[in-house]
């Protein structure tokens, strides 16, 4: 038996009245030491989690700024494009204008017939043109874009339009009054259109490439009395800088056999469409 124990009738032990006081006073003195320890363990716990808000504060930041960055704004227009027998047609133009706001915005359609233009400034008043090959009819209508679209469009075979003159035999002299003066009259309406004649093709600005970021720029401009592009500017915003910038430097060195209005050079507004595309 221990010192200090008392054998029960049960055959266990009891503590004497002093080891009970001892035990008494020991969770006061356990107490306070739990407490102390309690207490700095506290402190620098918090501490631990202070540094450690502040060293994710950074990285926290930049993972919003990057979530907000990675959501496109505005809305998105897609779709496909088909031609009466249901079947694709790759590489059209597909253009919206806003002409109150002059929003303009292009893509060109990829080999499969479909489409997507992202980050477009909400309108109820877009304008839609989506232009095909020779011989096919532009599809033209009013779009309301406040929200994301997508469009199944069909391009229907362009009319054939015939016109033809049957001249007569002019009136003999005799048949002219002679109180009637002779009228002349300028005969006008012969038009020669602009000829490219020097071509120089843009170049893929190499960092987009390799990101795979591709688009279609829309470049307006004037042709003048010598050949030259003038007031060259790009239309649509959504368009990648430096896909922009490429067009532009191109085309700026393209020449052309001016148009000739009833055999005068004339300047004449021109609208050029380039599309970078990624396979």
């Amino acid at each position: 038996m221990l010192l200090g124990q008392v054998r029960t009738h049960g055959g266990g032990s009891v503590q004497p009245a002093v080891s009970a006081s001892l035990a008494a006073a020991r969770p006061r003195r356990f107490s306070r030491s739990v407490t102390a320890s309690g207490l700095r363990l506290g402190i620098r716990r918090a501490a631990s989690r202070s540094l450690l808000a502040s060293a994710l504060a950074p990285a926290l930041a930049v993972l919003l700024a990057t979530t907000t960055c990675s959501q496109p704004e505005g809305v998105e227009l897609s779709g496909s494009v088909r031609d009466a027998s249901g079947s694709r047609i790759p590489h059209v133009l597909v253009l919206i204008t806003d002409a109150e706001r002059e929003v303009a915005e292009v893509t060109t359609a990829g080999g499969d017939g479909s489409f997507r233009i992202e980050g477009i400034s909400p309108s109820p008043s877009y304008k839609l043109e989506v232009r095909g090959p020779s011989g096919f009819e532009p599809n033209v209508q009013d779009l309301d874009l406040t929200a994301d679209r997508y469009l199944e469009i069909v391009l229907e075979v362009e009319p054939i339009v015939e016109a033809i003159v049957i001249s007569g035999q002019p009136p003999q002299p005799g048949s002219i009054r002679p109180d009637e003066p002779r009228r002349r009259v300028r005969v006008g309406g012969n038009l020669q259109r602009a000829r490219l004649v020097h071509y120089v093709p843009p170049t893929f600005p190499p960092d987009a490439e390799r990101q795979g970021l591709g688009g279609t720029v829309l470049l307006e401009g004037v042709i003048g009395r010598e050949g030259r592009l003038a007031g060259l500017s790009t239309l649509n915003s959504v368009a990648d800088e430096r896909l922009a910038a490429a067009a532009s430097d191109a085309v700026l060195q393209w020449r052309y056999d001016p148009t000739l209005l009833n055999g005068r050079p004339v300047e004449t507004a021109v609208t050029i469409s380039v599309a970078f595309e990624i396979p």
